[in-house]
């Protein structure tokens, strides 16, 4: 087997690993036993779990980035498709950095943290705030949202909802948890009938306010 694909092969397992356990409690031997391999060889490609980390973190900017530029170029789909794709990977990423890898890279690794979260506002939160401002300029969105606080509620949405500790009091599955939160963003849950009746009850409130205010 080539080096390259052993690096590769060995990131892939350690990154698994860091995921699951978190990257204080995983240690060289495990990650070799785990690949079925000795410690001096693992030891041949990485110079220990710091240089692992650095070298997954670096992997995981260049795999986003590569993704972000190849989905901005393709001019065979609709700005709605890029939108919704680009909503499945960055709810993919912020899914992998969960629980006690995350913990651990905040905690022991503030600047590595920091470089991934940079990463996704200049990569792919930028590009999301601009495909709902083109929503908004084609009439395919309201004009009176702010893009911004989509992003927000898109990006809290998916950190709060997908992690295993929620998901274990749902009755659904990873995939129709997020299918759902995209349904929502991108369709909204009202019906017809209930966006006119919100419209109508808004209104009232409106003429409710508006009255108010001229009485004082």
């Amino acid at each position: 087997m080539e080096d390259i694909e052993i690096k590769q092969r060995i990131l892939k397992k350690a990154g698994e690993m860091f995921q699951q356990f978190g990257f204080s409690r995983v240690t060289m031997e495990e990650i070799a036993v785990e690949l079925g391999m000795s410690k001096k060889t693992l030891y041949k490609f990485f110079s220990g779990k710091e240089q692992l980390l650095k070298e997954m973190v670096i992997a995981m900017k260049c795999k986003l980035e590569d993704y972000v530029m190849e989905l901005w170029g393709n001019n065979e789909i609709s700005f709605l498709e890029k939108l919704k794709n680009l909503m499945n990977y960055i709810g993919n990423q912020s899914s992998a950095l969960k629980g006690p890898l995350a913990h651990d890279l905040q905690k022991n690794f503030p600047d590595l943290w920091e470089e991934i979260r940079e990463s996704r506002r200049t990569h792919s939160l930028q590009k999301f705030s601009l495909l709902i401002d083109e929503g908004i300029q084609k009439g395919v969105f309201r004009k009176d949202i702010d893009q911004q606080i989509v992003v927000l509620l898109y990006i809290h949405a998916i950190q709060g909802i997908l992690n295993p500790e929620v998901l274990t009091q749902l009755p659904y599955t990873y995939n129709q948890v997020f299918d759902s939160i995209i349904r929502v963003f991108l369709e909204g849950i009202f019906t017809e009938e209930g966006r006119n009746q919100y419209l109508s009850i808004k209104h009232e409130d409106n003429l409710q306010s508006t009255s108010a205010n001229i009485k004082n």
